[in-house]
């Protein structure tokens, strides 16, 4: 009976620390980890994600997006933060080019090209009847 009392005991002292460990180890990775391998070394990304209503407003951040890398392609001075020294214009810029890339909505364009196409074939179909 005692063993018993014993185990039970070590279980519940070992539980908050568990659950401290598992609040500390989500506070440090609040995002969702991918893990691949290229030529075996193991790398992780993290998702980001952003909420918007429609595609009038994914579209309206692209532009915006597409529009401050022209101006910075354009201007004189920099748009870097004086503490990254080693930051450019053009740096900058490709940033904002992969980030603009990254948010296209491929797979929604495609499914647009689908939806298009099952409509135009039945619109076909009921025209020749």
């Amino acid at each position: 009976m005692k063993n018993k009392v014993k185990k039970q005991s070590k279980k519940n002292n070992n539980n908050p620390d568990k659950e401290k460990l598992e609040a500390i180890i989500k506070h440090l990775s609040p995002r969702k980890r991918k893990y691949y391998k290229i030529n075996d070394e193991q790398l992780s990304s993290q998702e980001v994600t952003f909420m918007v209503e429609n595609n009038d407003e994914l579209r309206y951040i692209i532009s915006c997006l597409l529009r401050v890398s022209i101006l910075a392609l354009d201007s004189e001075g920099t748009l870097c933060p004086p503490r990254l020294p080693f930051c450019s214009n053009e740096s900058a810029v490709i940033t904002i080019l992969e980030l603009i890339d990254n948010i296209l909505p491929a797979d929604q364009l495609s499914s647009y090209d689908e939806i298009e196409k099952l409509v135009i074939s039945n619109a076909s179909l009921s025209e020749n009847k």
